[in-house]
């Protein structure tokens, strides 16, 4: 019989008065004084990832023209910046984008950084960064490519074969953008050969061998963004490419992997994905709800949103109101980059983000502004979008590239960080920055992280199906997303005004591995291990001291010194109801009297700045 175990990590979010969205920029408050060197146009991502193991995540920011950043999370809402790293190779390189995932299977999450090219190197390569578990790293990437340039765009890991081994897909760029022109001085076509994009399967031991040509994904077609993805729910990884300069030279592709002949194949004019367009960056979900995977492209000028059908696509970003024009006027051209879907208001439909930021083009497509705002479209559950104003805080309007999202401070809402680049003729304020969401309303959400044992073990390419009472959510796990950048791998699912979970089935990584966890507590994270006997723990997100533990009804909670406050005291049973018990507060300690049945309580503690303490409580 095969056993399985839940790590469960619980915290709950404030009492909400109101449905509308709202954001404030906290970048400075929360430490983070950073933008990207950006020596061209292109580049500049952001990964949301939890290099210490201790529950929350994160920042890894590639630094462009300078040394990649990282930032650790001190759980209290700021971040501090990591001194000595090891990153140092990564000042000879411009950097461009991130991904990260457990290449050698220890525990912690390594990090892949994309190059564009050198200045100080002979040779153009990536760079893998390999964990040591000590918040240090180590360069370990072998594939010094001198005749073959990288002009790495984007890329994400993929188990392509199936063999718990996460591989690398590269797309890769130009060096230089050439038009050719008509006589009217309009373009007509793109003059120069871009660079073919590469396969890299994980051998093991940190060994890759390239299969770019026997796997059939040499594409040259200057992409700028790659997603993996099961578009057509047989549950391996395809590959859906956004090409830039597609008016041009070619459209997007999707590459289905055909695991039967151990090869991908190209389906993009089938599939009606082969859009031509100046693609940069993809976002992948469930858009409508209809429980298989869209996908929105941003782009320079109009984006697309493919909506799927039984694995066919329909452009339908008009009637659904995403194209994302330009703020103020038609007239000129947008340029949009990172974009992403989230559950901004946790009513269990994923909003859009898109990132937009300035970008010099010819004078017969159109003239770019710098003033073009990041935008939060919001989903109306009725496969429309409504496009909200700078009203809700969303208001940057220099220079975007990368956007990625998380529940950093861990409050039960998604936070967006977008990333801007440095260029000084913008200005002193070019600062990256971070939203954070202080929407209030009354919804709820679940949270799960996935952890594979016979997958891969980030579970990327896993997908979950939440089922409540009155509907079914799902969520696909990415080792890479939208624009040189990835987000949290703790999958967040909104399910509005439902109280309950009545299960979570997670289809792992090739499909032939089944799971349905039940008894899903709202308003917390819960973690799946595959198939997996281990010890009970839980997530380590600020656990408070209780007296006497277990107890025979009063028990004291200890409150740390952090803690600002006590705005409310919330206490669950095991089944996840709310247990209304009056308790008693003196200077740094809240008594209980827990004059219920045995078993197991969770008291969380909320102070006045929303953060959320806890400590389990086993009454005998």
């Amino acid at each position: 019989m095969i056993k399985r175990i839940i790590f469960i990590g619980f915290y709950v979010i404030m009492s909400h008065l109101s449905n509308g969205q709202e954001f404030r920029k906290s970048q400075d408050s929360a430490g983070i004084d950073y933008n990207f060197a950006q020596k061209t146009y292109n580049g500049g991502g952001a990964a949301w990832v939890d290099l210490d193991n201790d529950g929350d995540d994160d920042l890894y920011l590639v630094g462009g023209d300078k040394t990649d950043k990282i930032y650790i999370n001190n759980g209290d809402g700021t971040f501090d910046e990591l001194a000595n790293p090891g990153l140092e190779q990564t000042e000879n390189f411009y950097t461009t984008g991130v991904i990260y995932g457990d290449l050698d299977n220890d525990g912690d999450k390594d990090v892949f950084i994309n190059t564009y090219f050198s200045d100080t190197e002979a040779f153009c390569k990536n760079l893998l960064y390999i964990n040591n578990g000590d918040l240090t790293f180590t360069e370990s990437w072998e594939w010094d490519r001198e005749e073959d340039k990288s002009m790495t765009m984007g890329s994400v890991f993929i188990d392509y074969n199936l063999d718990g081994l996460l591989d690398i897909y590269t797309v890769n760029y130009v060096e230089v953008a050439q038009f050719t022109f008509d006589d009217q001085n309009m373009i007509n076509g793109f003059d120069h050969e871009c660079f073919v994009n590469r396969m890299y399967r994980n051998d093991g031991n940190l060994n890759f061998t390239d299969v770019t040509d026997e796997q059939g994904l040499g594409n040259n077609g200057c992409a700028l963004a790659v997603t993996a993805t099961d578009y057509d729910g047989d549950h391996d990884l395809d590959l859906l490419l956004g090409n830039d300069f597609g008016p041009f030279l070619q459209g997007n592709r999707m590459y289905q992997n055909d695991r039967v002949n151990n090869t991908f194949k190209e389906q993009s004019e089938e599939l009606g994905a082969n859009t031509e367009m100046f693609s940069m960056g993809i976002a992948v979900a469930d858009y409508d709800n209809d429980l298989d995977l869209d996908y929105y492209i941003s782009n320079l000028a109009a984006n697309v949103l493919l909506e799927n059908s039984e694995g066919i696509f329909n452009n339908v970003s008009e009637t659904a109101q995403v194209t994302n024009k330009y703020a103020y006027g038609d007239s000129t051209l947008t340029v949009s980059w990172g974009n992403l879907f989230a559950d901004i208001d946790n009513d269990g439909d994923e909003d859009l983000f898109v990132a937009n930021g300035y970008v010099p083009a010819p004078a017969s497509l159109a003239t770019t502004s710098i003033l073009d705002p990041d935008r939060l479209f919001v989903n109306n559950g009725d496969k429309t979008f409504t496009m909200l104003d700078s009203t809700i805080g969303i208001t940057n309007e220099f220079p975007s590239r990368g956007a990625a999202y998380s529940d950093y401070d861990m409050d039960g809402d998604i936070d967006i960080l977008s990333v801007v680049f440095d260029k000084p003729n913008f200005g002193e304020n070019t600062q990256t920055v971070l939203y954070e969401n202080i929407t209030e309303n009354d919804n709820n959400w679940i949270g799960v992280i996935l952890e594979g044992t016979q997958v891969n073990k980030d579970a990327f390419g896993s997908k979950i199906y939440v089922h409540t009472p009155n509907n079914i959510y799902l969520r696909e796990l990415s080792g890479g997303a939208s624009f040189c950048s990835q987000h949290t791998s703790t999958l967040h699912i909104g399910i509005g005004l439902e109280t309950q979970v009545d299960s979570i089935v997670v289809i792992w990584t090739g499909g032939k591995n089944q799971q349905t966890e039940q008894n899903v507590l709202t308003n917390t994270i819960t973690k799946i291990v595959e198939n997996m006997t281990v010890a009970v723990d839980d997530l380590n997100l600020s656990t408070l001291s209780a007296y006497p533990n277990p107890t025979r009804g009063n028990v004291t909670i200890l409150l740390p010194d952090h803690v600002n406050g006590v705005s409310k005291v919330n206490v669950f049973n095991a089944q996840g109801a709310k247990v209304f018990l009056g308790y008693e507060h003196s200077e740094n300690k809240i008594k209980l009297d827990l004059n219920s049945q045995f078993g197991y309580y969770l008291v969380q503690i909320i102070d006045k700045h929303g953060k959320i303490f806890q400590s389990k409580i086993m009454k005998i």
